[in-house]
């Protein structure tokens, strides 16, 4: 049994998880595909997913735990998973890629999740240097940094499942 889907880059947001596309169960997927001049405005760490990023197209940064490593079309990037990471697209096109992680047994934790690996831990107020001092990504954060919470609240609230 299989199950194939056709994801045309050209329209992708810049982070897409095949997950229900797929019916994945054991390998987390994200597809990354961020225009030029655009990065994520905080970085995130795992508790227990490493991650591999595999550069199909374009240039950018990959910033772990504050070290910048320069990315090009074919690097491929290993990541712990208590590392803080983020990513920018420093080029011309777009920048392309796939991360992928193994899924360690119990994930996800909540059935609705949106990634198969639900141990995403989001660095608000860690703001890599290509966002720095921009007081519209500090109000942003700020926002999805009170949204997390309230999600973190909720779920801590809600009865579990047997």
């Amino acid at each position: 049994m299989y199950d194939k889907r056709h994801f045309d880059w050209d329209k992708l947001p810049p982070l897409t998880s095949p997950r229900r596309m797929l019916g994945l169960k054991g390998v987390a997927l994200g597809l990354i595909n961020l225009p030029p001049g655009q990065g994520y405005t905080f970085t995130h760490s795992h508790r227990e997913q490493e991650e591999v990023y595999m550069v199909l197209e374009g240039e950018g940064i990959l910033l772990v735990d504050g070290e910048e490593l320069p990315l090009g079309s074919g690097d491929m990037v290993r990541v712990d998973p208590e590392s803080k990471r983020a990513l920018n697209n420093n080029g011309r096109v777009p920048l392309r890629i796939i991360c992928a992680g193994g899924v360690p047994a119990g994930y996800p934790k909540h059935p609705e999740a949106r990634y198969l690996i639900d141990d995403g831990r989001p660095d608000y107020d860690d703001v890599p240097p290509w966002c720095a001092n921009d007081p519209e990504v500090a109000a942003n954060n700020a926002r999805l940094k009170k949204r997390y919470q309230a999600s973190l609240a909720k779920r801590a609230a809600a009865p579990r499942k047997p």
